[in-house]
């Protein structure tokens, strides 16, 4: 009885189920059909009105065809009149063909209506009598233009007709649907609690939200069902957080290893360039110093060589932060005065900035010093002030350059867009600030990014050099930025122990050393070019000169004179056997050996490649005969 009594109740609930369906679509498809009848119906009647106004607007130029071309103003407005007191005619205006309003009619004291029919009928002469006065000219079978009629209608009665469909539609699917639940009422006894807070339960995590949590009313079937769902609402909003969370960290991930990705081929393309470059620069400016050795002082080519010397040390020193981007190039820091590279750059920028443009300087006295490379730092201030110069457009605005010293707690320093921060300490700080375009949030993420740029003309390297700039000197950097709120961007730097500043002195054009050395060296480069003149060079300091093109050559030529060979000057990157092998297969044959590896890269990139003996001495391409002098005596001064 129990088992009948069961199956009855799952009977039933299947059956409801049923019902409910058909009880949903039955109504679905009921209101679908009001509204399309009553949709229908309504386009029907407005089409028909429209068609009424228009046949009626056409029947009045019919009849004022002759009394418009006359322009008689008083039977036109009379024919106005009569045109107006049709059913819910609101205004009949009639016009010449010039458009000047001829007669016009429109009752006083109609309540407005936002929805009107309007229509505008052109009339125009019999197209026989038209063609028959202008034999000779281009016929045209509509008539020529005499002028235009344009009626206004209400919509009052369309309106009362659509609330009475309305009605009339909504009274039968209203009864439609009683009929429909009352059917349902009968077919369906009960409706147990229980169950149908299980079914909402069921749909509600059917639906995503597995927050809801089922009410458990009582232990029989139904509430171990809740409990279940519940546990199993629980469990999968767990994994969801779960997922989440390692979705987030994944795209975080991938978005560090694609800039890192960008970055370093950035960094692979500006070193290998920079490398050739500075080869070449080093037999440029080799050859021209040694051609100013030949010239006297004072002379016209003397004085063309000396400038072309200056701008080889420039292209020198853009090849230099190219290798400084690449994260190989030479820093050399020193103690400096921020406030002078500042104003220096302030009074360059000014004078082409625009005319709109208010540029303002607050400059701290008493700056301390820092200890950074000159040129990079320049760089970092030119860059920020011409972005900023550069925001402002059309309208008129200001930038202003502000430096200071502040401390800086681990709080404030987390908030630096680099990903190394740096430790908390004192910092001197320059700070850019303008009344500009501003910002997106779009643009702000990607502001960093290689190539990226909003300047129709620029390249996207500037702002990444900065980071890279601020990077290795360890500084912060922080942005805000609105868009047509300006920006603000400060950086900071950290303060030097070393109080002494001051530039470093002009370079000077080679000069022969008074105390000629002597003996044998050995000049060792893969490029021809720069062989042949840095073995001029080693010449004119009175060695005696035998040379090598790769590693294999330099430990060949060695070995069969290494009792004679004094100093051994070698590139660092060669084919065959790099600069390193060679140096060491050399201190394997005379451990003494007075090696000078020369290359584009910095010190610290070599560090990283030799792990035995490191050589006598090193050197910096492009490098003057002076600095080549210079190394050569202090490793032979050492002993």
């Amino acid at each position: 009885m129990l088992k009948r009594i069961q199956l009855s109740f799952l009977r039933s609930g299947f059956q409801l189920k049923l019902f409910a369906i058909f009880t949903l679509l039955t109504t679905l498809l009921t209101i679908l059909y009001l509204g399309l009848y009553i949709s229908n119906e309504i386009r029907e009647h407005q089409h028909f009105l429209r068609e009424q106004v228009h046949l009626q607007a056409l029947h009045l130029g019919e009849s004022i065809r002759l009394t418009l071309y006359a322009e008689d103003r008083g039977a036109l407005q009379q024919f106005a009149e009569t045109a107006a007191h049709a059913p819910e005619m609101r205004a009949v205006e009639i016009f010449a063909k010039d458009g000047r309003m001829l007669a016009s009619f429109r009752h006083p004291g109609l309540r407005p209506e936002t929805y009107l029919i309007q229509d505008t009928v052109e009339v125009r002469s019999d197209p026989l009598i038209s063609n028959g006065l202008a034999l000779n000219e281009n016929q045209n079978p509509k008539g020529a233009l005499i002028g235009t009629i344009r009626m206004e209608r209400g919509t009052g009665d369309l309106l009362r007709l659509i609330r009475r469909v309305v009605l009339v539609s909504s009274s039968i699917a209203v009864c439609f649907w009683v009929a429909c639940t009352s059917l349902g009422y009968l077919i369906l006894k009960r409706v147990t609690r229980s169950f149908k807070t299980l079914l909402q339960g069921i749909q509600a995590l059917r639906d995503g939200d597995l927050t809801t949590r089922i009410e458990i009313e009582a232990d029989d079937e139904s509430g171990m069902a809740a409990c279940a769902i519940n546990n199993l609402a629980l469990a999968l909003h767990q994994r969801n957080q779960e997922n989440s969370r390692l979705q987030e960290e994944r795209l975080e991930i991938e978005r560090q290893m694609h800039h890192a990705q960008k970055l370093e081929s950035l960094g692979v393309m500006a070193g290998g360039i920079a490398h050739d470059f500075n080869n070449l620069l080093q037999s440029i400016l080799g050859n021209m110093e040694i051609a100013s050795l030949e010239l006297d002082p004072g002379t016209r080519p003397h004085k063309f060589i000396a400038e072309a010397i200056s701008s080889s040390k420039h292209a020198a020193h853009l090849s230099g932060l190219m290798l400084t981007y690449a994260g190989k190039g030479f820093v050399s820091k020193k103690s400096l005065d921020l406030n002078e590279l500042v104003r220096d750059s302030f009074d360059m920028i000014r004078t082409v900035a625009a005319s709109t443009v208010t540029m303002e300087l607050c400059l701290s006295n008493n700056l301390p010093a820092i200890m950074a490379g000159e040129s990079q730092i320049l760089q970092v201030v030119m860059n920020l002030i011409t972005n900023a110069v550069e925001s402002i457009k059309e309208h008129p605005g200001f930038t202003r350059i502000t430096t200071g010293a502040q401390n800086c707690d681990k709080t404030a320093l987390d908030a630096s867009l680099l990903d190394a921060k740096p430790a908390p300490g004192r910092f001197v700080f320059f700070e850019v600030s303008d009344s500009g375009c501003g910002m997106s949030k779009e643009t702000l993420s990607r502001l960093f990014d290689p190539f990226f740029t909003t300047k129709s003309t620029g390249r996207g390297l500037g702002m990444s050099a900065v980071l890279g700039i601020v990077r290795s000197h360890e500084g912060a950097l922080f942005v805000e930025s609105e868009p047509g709120m300006g920006t603000t961007i400060r950086v900071l730097f950290p303060v030097s122990e070393s109080l002494q500043g001051g530039m470093a002195p002009p370079p000077q054009l080679a000069e022969l050393p008074e105390n000629r050395l002597s003996g044998l060296a050995l000049v060792v480069d893969d490029e021809k070019t720069v062989l042949k003149v840095c073995a001029k060079i080693v010449r004119l300091f009175g060695f005696r000169v035998i040379t090598a093109n790769d590693g294999a050559d330099a430990v060949s030529r060695f070995s069969e004179h290494a009792d004679e060979i004094a100093v051994v000057l070698m590139d660092l990157s060669m084919p065959n056997m790099d600069g390193v092998a060679a140096m060491n297969q050399i201190y394997s044959i005379r451990p003494g050996a007075k090696v000078i590896l020369s290359s584009g890269f910095s010190e610290d990139e070599l560090a990283k490649r030799i792990t035995d003996q490191p050589p006598a001495g090193f050197i910096v391409k492009p490098y003057t005969i002076s600095n080549l002098e210079k190394e050569i005596r202090r490793i032979l001064l050492a002993g």
